[in-house]
């Protein structure tokens, strides 16, 4: 009897948590399907717009690799976080092989130097030789004429043979002439040629002290060195590049470092197509470092861009609006524990910096503005300028091809003032000084003051020609040996980007990040940043969760939970909408519970995922 008790129990046992267990399982569907709600509230709503961004530099300068006509090669690099001064060493470049060249090309002028001087000893010897000739047929004639006038009393046949003798001489002394005019031009040909050997020789040596200037890059501005990747090799897709190092070969133009001022930074963020539609330029804004979280910092829209972009390699691949915010330097660099003596000497920089028109104040979303047309007159005249002495070729007061100086001479005196200055190239001292009168004459015949103006052309100052006397009035350095010319050349330096010769040799590295204690350290760019927006304050306003509000067929809709537990659609007009936040004018009564989620959608067929029109990001427009 007990056995048949103990059986029926434990079986009522079983029936029971089987029982249990099959009503168990019939409400977890209901569990999960459970919808998330909130209350409408009333009350003052402050709309913000929230976003994260980083610190950049305002005023950032690239600078790239030079073209050496050759290989391109790190020898000396700043070390990576240094803080360069302006004039600071960034790169060096291996110059040996444009050294080498340089030392060709010297050696090119000197052998077209002595190739001149060989030319005109021929030519003077020649002048020389038909000298004596030229005086021996004059001499010639002369008797042939003294002897025709002793012909009254010859014989018939003599007096013939003297005046046959005479034209003959006559003839002798024209062809002579020629044959001299002949020499001379063919002279100053080959002289005019070796003069254009040795400009383009002087021209070849300027451009590899160009070169040579080059292969030393200075910092612009002072700031944070940050060194780029070597894009040169070959890299396959997700590997990621090494930085450039010292010894590495580069490609001309490529990016080498930028020179990050840090005594001005702004924030970078991105906000969502709605906070867009809330925000304008100079709006106020509350920033918030992450170095520094104990600390708000104040700040402004400084720009804003005109199309949202996305990056898919981010977590977030939804198109966003760029942001730029402007931060308050002098209560930043306080924050960070500076001292007032260094946050002035910090703004000044920063003022200096701004005066130099590097990407300062320049809005990146703004338009290109159009070019302004470009007037290069008066600036021709400078190319040739290593023949200014000589050949009168500089941008001074006159001009051999009459673009300037020489337009109020008639063609005839322009003719005069070429063969004088041909003339020139090989008169001695004092046939130059009588040759200079003439054509002194000639320029105030046509009203040119001499000596007006000074050579504007790049040629005129980078070779030494052409102070402008007019015509071959002035030397310049045209005069000089190539072996002068070039040690002028390198006494004046080559003017690279603003600096001199002085300015590169006196060029160091900067300190290493370890070795340099500086307190702005503390603002690297790169750290990260928290940015608050108060867009308006509205008083008094019924407000729901952005995610409570869905768009279907037009019309925006809230689900109330009624008190039969279902939920009943509404259809509710929009104030105010915010990413977060929709402020709602009717349709609902504060203190309803709505759900945040669509009850509507499909569980089964969409796999518990909400309507495609449902959210507050489903197809909703900007502010109102």
């Amino acid at each position: 009897m007990k056995k048949a008790i103990y059986r029926t129990f434990g079986l009522a046992i079983l029936v029971a948590g089987c029982w249990y267990g099959y009503h168990y399982y019939k409400q977890m569907p209901e569990r999960q399907d459970t919808i998330p709600t909130a209350k409408v509230q009333r009350g003052d709503v402050v709309i913000r717009a929230f976003s994260r961004g980083e610190l950049r530099a305002a005023r950032t300068v690239t600078l790239t690799a030079p073209n050496l006509f050759g290989t391109v090669q790190v020898t000396d690099l700043a070390p990576v976080g240094s803080l360069a001064k302006e004039k600071d060493l960034i790169v060096e470049y291996d110059d040996s092989e444009r050294q080498s060249t340089l030392e060709e090309d010297r050696l090119s002028v000197q052998s077209v130097d002595e190739q001149i001087k060989k030319a005109k000893a021929d030519l003077a010897i020649t002048q020389s030789q038909d000298a004596v000739t030229l005086l021996k047929t004059r001499y010639n004639v002369r008797r042939a004429e003294l002897d025709v006038q002793s012909n009254p009393i010859l014989a018939e046949i003599d007096a013939k043979k003297n005046i046959l003798n005479l034209e003959q001489q006559k003839r002798a002394l024209v062809e002579l002439e020629s044959d001299i005019q002949s020499r001379q031009e063919q002279a100053d040909s080959q002289l005019a040629v070796l003069r254009e050997q040795r400009n383009r020789s002087l021209i070849d040596v300027q451009r590899e002290l160009q070169r040579i200037a080059q292969c030393k890059t200075l910092a612009p501005i002072t700031g944070l060195v940050a060194i780029k990747q070597n894009r040169a090799g070959n890299f396959n897709f997700g590997q990621s590049m090494p930085d450039i190092r010292e010894g590495d070969t580069l490609q001309p133009g490529m990016p080498v470092a930028d020179v990050l001022d840090l005594s001005e930074v702004e924030v970078w963020a991105k906000v969502g197509e709605l906070d867009r539609a809330n925000l304008k330029e100079g709006q106020e804004a509350t920033l918030q470092l992450d170095a520094i979280p104990d600390k708000r910092f104040s700040g402004k829209i400084k720009a804003m861009s005109g199309t949202a972009t996305s990056d898919v390699f981010s977590g977030d691949p939804s198109k966003k609006f760029d942001v730029i915010f402007s931060v308050d330097m002098r209560q930043l660099l306080a924050g960070v524990g500076m001292k007032p003596a260094d946050i002035e000497r910090i703004m000044a920089t920063a003022e200096a910096n701004a005066k130099k028109g590097i990407n300062a104040g320049v809005n990146p979303f703004a338009p290109p503005a159009a070019e302004a047309p470009v007037d290069d007159s008066g600036g021709r005249g400078g190319r040739g300028g290593a023949g200014a002495g000589t050949q009168g070729r500089g941008q001074g007061g006159a001009d051999a091809q009459g673009r300037g100086g020489f337009g109020n001479m008639s063609d005839g005196d322009r003719k005069k003032m070429t063969d004088l200055r041909q003339k020139m190239q090989t008169a001695s001292p004092e046939e130059r000084e009588k040759l200079q009168k003439q054509m002194t004459d000639l320029m105030t015949k046509a009203g040119i003051t001499p000596g007006q103006g000074r050579g504007q052309g790049r040629g005129g100052d980078a070779f030494g020609g052409g102070r402008g006397a007019g015509g071959g009035q002035s030397r310049g350095d045209a005069d000089l040996s190539g072996e002068d010319l070039i040690a002028a050349m390198l006494r004046r330096g080559i003017n690279v980007a603003g600096y001199g010769e002085e300015d590169r040799k006196n060029a160091k590295l900067p300190l290493p990040p370890e070795q340099d204690s500086q307190v702005q350290l503390l603002l690297r760019p790169g750290l990260l940043a928290d940015v608050e927006i108060q867009v308006e304050k509205l008083p008094d306003v019924i407000h729901v969760p952005a995610q409570a509000v869905f768009q279907k067929n037009g019309q925006s809709l809230v689900y109330v939970h009624g008190k039969d537990g279902k939920f009943e659609p509404r259809q509710v007009q929009l104030v105010k909408q915010s990413e977060s936040m929709m402020v709602i004018s009717s349709g609902v009564q504060p203190g309803e519970v709505v759900a945040m989620a669509d009850p509507t959608a499909d569980k089964k067929k969409n796999g518990d995922k909400k309507s495609a029109g449902g959210g507050a990001m489903g197809g909703m427009g900007g502010g109102k």
